[in-house]
Formats: C-alpha cells, sequence, structure tokens
C-alpha cells in the first residue's frame, strides 16, 4: 500500500508548480493534429493563451514577494536578472506628497519594470543617445531656419535699401537735369528780350520752346506740362510761374514780336502752349466760393 505524501512533499510539488510554464510547441502541435478549421478548438485555445498569461503575470507577483522572504527565491531572481530583488522598496510618492503603499499589482509591475530597466541598461542607454541626438538635430535644424530666415530678411533690407538709394539718385538726377534745362530755358527768354528784330530767322530755332530738349519737334501738352511742374520756380511759387508764362505765350504777343516772319505751324505750336498754360492757371487759380 503507498504511503501518504508528507506535508513537505505536497508543498514542494505545489511550489514548483508556479514555474512550470506551460509549452507552446504542444498546443502548436496539438492544433495541427486536430486542423484549423475546428472554431471550437482556435477559440478553447485563445481561452488558455489568456489564462496562461494571466497565470504569468499571477505568478511572477507571487514570487516576488516570495523572493523577499526566501533566500532560494530571491537567489533565482538574482539569476535572471542580475541583481538582487529586494532593493526596490513598495512605496511610492502619495497624491499629497507622502509616501503610500503600492498595491500587489503596482509593486510587481514597479519591480518588473526597475529590475528590466537594470538589466537592459544599455539598451536605454542607446536610447537616449539616440534621443539626445534627435533633439541635437532638431535643434541644429531650428538654428539652421532661424539663421537662414535671417540671412534672407537681411539680403531684403540690403535690397530695399539699395532700391531707395537709386530711386533717390535717379530723383537727384532728374532734379538737375530739369534745374539745368530751365535755365536754359530762361536764358534763351533773356535771348529773345534782347533781339530788337530777329530779323529773318527761323522762328522755330529762337522760340525757346518749353520742353526738356527745347526743340519744337517735342511739344505737346503732356511734355510742356511736366517740364513746367519740374522747374524750380513752380515748387516757389507756381501761381506766379504761370503768370508769365501766360503772358509770354499768348498768340498776339508772338504774333506781335515776330510779326510777318512766323508762320501758321509754328503759331499752331505757340497756341497748343498757351492753352497748355492757362489750363495750369485757371486750376490753380479757381477760388473757393
Amino acid at each position: 500500500m503507498e504511503e501518504p505524501a508528507s506535508d513537505k512533499d505536497v508543498y514542494g510539488k505545489a511550489k514548483a508548480s508556479r514555474f512550470q510554464f506551460k509549452d507552446k510547441s504542444h498546443q502548436r502541435s496539438k492544433r495541427a493534429r486536430h486542423g484549423n478549421d475546428d472554431d471550437e478548438d482556435l477559440d478553447r485555445e485563445e481561452r488558455r493563451s489568456k489564462r496562461y498569461r494571466f497565470d504569468t503575470d499571477a505568478m511572477f507577483r507571487e514570487s516576488i514577494f516570495d523572493a523577499m522572504a526566501d533566500d532560494e527565491g530571491a537567489d533565482y531572481w538574482e539569476g535572471v536578472y542580475g541583481q538582487p530583488i529586494h532593493i526596490y522598496p513598495n512605496t511610492k510618492p502619495g497624491p499629497d506628497g507622502k509616501l503610500e503603499r503600492m498595491t500587489d499589482e503596482e509593486y510587481a509591475d514597479f519591480v518588473r519594470m526597475k529590475m528590466w530597466e537594470k538589466s537592459h541598461q544599455h539598451i536605454l542607454e542607446e536610447r537616449a543617445a539616440r534621443e539626445r541626438a534627435r533633439q541635437k538635430r532638431k535643434e541644429q535644424n531650428r538654428r539652421f531656419k532661424e539663421d537662414t530666415a535671417k540671412e534672407e530678411e537681411e539680403r531684403e533690407k540690403t535690397r530695399r535699401q539699395m532700391e531707395e538709394s537709386l530711386h533717390r539718385g535717379a530723383g537727384r538726377r532728374r532734379a538737375k537735369e530739369a534745374e539745368a534745362s530751365w535755365a536754359k530755358y530762361l536764358a534763351k527768354w533773356d535771348h529773345l528780350k534782347r533781339l530788337q528784330d530777329p530779323g529773318p530767322e527761323d522762328p522755330r530755332e529762337v522760340i525757346p520752346w518749353p520742353v526738356a530738349s527745347g526743340r519744337a519737334s517735342h511739344v505737346e501738352p503732356k511734355t510742356i506740362e511736366q517740364f513746367l511742374r519740374s522747374s524750380p520756380s513752380w515748387r516757389q511759387d507756381a501761381l506766379a510761374l504761370l503768370k508769365v508764362e501766360r503772358v509770354r505765350w499768348h498768340p498776339d504777343k508772338m504774333q506781335q514780336r515776330f510779326g510777318q516772319h512766323i508762320d501758321t505751324e509754328t503759331m499752331k505750336l505757340v497756341t497748343a502752349v498757351f492753352q497748355v498754360v492757362d489750363r495750369l492757371w485757371n486750376e490753380r487759380n479757381v477760388r473757393p466760393k
């Protein structure tokens, strides 16, 4: 007759069963034996796999607390992770700043995470190094974009300054040219006044036409107005300038000066000049009612 098992043997068998993990190859062989088309077997295997994972987590938590109280259990986990398992306190900061005890599940997860970090320190260091490198590249890209934007802004600022300088320079040149043309225009009028009798000279060559070139062929309403408005006398007193020009360019006055020597085509040009001057005079001499 077989002797009953002692308490020690029963405890040993129960304790050993905690670390006896199920062989997945056995599950695969069983599934292959019965075929993949059997849905009930697949569901059963899935439920069994879930129970396996649950049992594994439960055994892990149980083995942690077993290792806390038993040197042999502690030696097992130290052999797995290369470090003692009892170095982690089961406390954590509470919401009010004080320490409070973790639940068994929280503590088991905490220990598993800490031991994994310790045993895989090189992985964490490489991961941290990659993150630092990524942050460095990100910072370099940010600085590069800022520097590029700043350089573009400086170039745009320089371009605007050059354009403004060129524009002012062109304005100064136009002002000097207009001033020289006006001085030449007035000098021709002084010469015309000194002539007692223009004689047989061509009036078109003697008359100081109010255009930048001084030529009769360039006499048009637009060029006449532009010439008068760009003159220094216009900026000083436009109304006084127009008053003098109305007298100079009156057709009767010009006919009286040249007499029979002035032809019909020249008189048409003189009339065109007078009409522009008279229009500008009327526009500026209008008084509010």
